[in-house]
């Protein structure tokens, strides 16, 4: 007799995840990489370990239970249908709710109630936010990925407060740096999927030239930050690979052919390693 409910075998296999976890292998990136280096920089000798892993169970069944509210939404393409589908989806939603409960309860307890509402409150603001921003088109699709981009690397600021116990200008930074980054990554994936789609037109070159231009902004906020002493200069280490990736990118005159599996590999990689960097920016004494 099967463990599953009966109900289990009356979803086709291609909608029973995508109804209730996170296809966004890019938001998980950033979700991810921003909770681990926040925690990673403000680790210290009196942080205590247990209360990291309930952050990480808190953020990530937020994180997840965020993609069965929305395919409830009315106009969702994975919108539930039948009541197989809609079982799966609620029994789903609850555990998420239940692990999340659970996490942030533990949290309060060792003192962290105080924080938490507060960037929970924030973050929610920004994926409903998103969520708007989705219903308004393709034209705000990316727009909304940035917006969303905003509430995942707070995950930075909660990894900061509950490793090192309150909260400072080291972690504003921290969330700033993660999220240029990743503003960076979406924008250079989006353009990249759109100059493909407009082959040699004139909005695949306009889309390079918008590039260059964010990259040069990058490059001047990040060197300004560090000449005002509010980041490290070595945190700037950190962002040269996608800078020179994107200058390259977008320097090139032949289009090529856009291989997503391996744009999504290349993008892994650079959020590794930047979350690498950037933890070694930070710890290490040289500033």
């Amino acid at each position: 007799m099967s463990i599953l409910p009966a109900y289990w075998r009356d979803i086709h296999p291609a909608r029973r995840w995508a109804l209730v976890w996170p296809r966004e292998h890019g938001a998980w990136g950033i979700l991810l990489v921003s909770l681990i280096t926040g925690s990673a920089i403000g680790f210290s000798s009196f942080t205590d370990f247990s209360t990291l892993l309930w952050l990480t169970m808190a953020v990530v069944a937020a994180f997840c239970l965020q993609t069965p509210i929305e395919n409830s939404l009315p106009r969702s393409p994975f919108r539930p249908r039948g009541s197989a589908e809609w079982s799966w989806v609620i029994v789903a939603a609850s555990l998420y709710a239940l692990t999340g409960t659970l996490a942030v309860a533990m949290l309060m307890s060792a003192g962290f109630l105080g924080l938490l509402w507060k960037l929970g409150l924030v973050a929610a603001g920004f994926f409903v936010l998103q969520a708007v921003a989705k219903r308004l088109g393709r034209a705000s699709r990316l727009p909304g990925e940035i917006i969303g981009a905003f509430g995942l690397t707070l995950a930075a600021v909660a990894g900061w407060a509950v490793a090192a116990g309150g909260f400072d200008q080291q972690a504003l930074a921290i969330w700033i740096l993660n999220e240029l980054f990743a503003v960076d990554q979406i924008l250079f994936v989006q353009l990249r999927i759109r100059e493909v789609r407009a082959g040699k037109s004139s909005s695949g070159f306009s889309g390079r030239i918008l590039f260059l231009a964010v990259e040069a902004l990058l490059a001047l906020l990040l060197i300004g930050g560090a000449h005002a002493g509010f980041i490290p200069w070595l945190a700037l280490v950190a962002f040269l690979p996608v800078l020179v990736r994107g200058g390259t990118w977008a320097l090139r005159t032949d289009h090529g052919r856009l291989q997503i599996h391996r744009l999504g590999k290349s993008e892994l990689f650079h959020s590794i390693l930047f979350g690498v960097l950037l933890i070694v920016a930070f710890r290490l004494p040289i500033h």
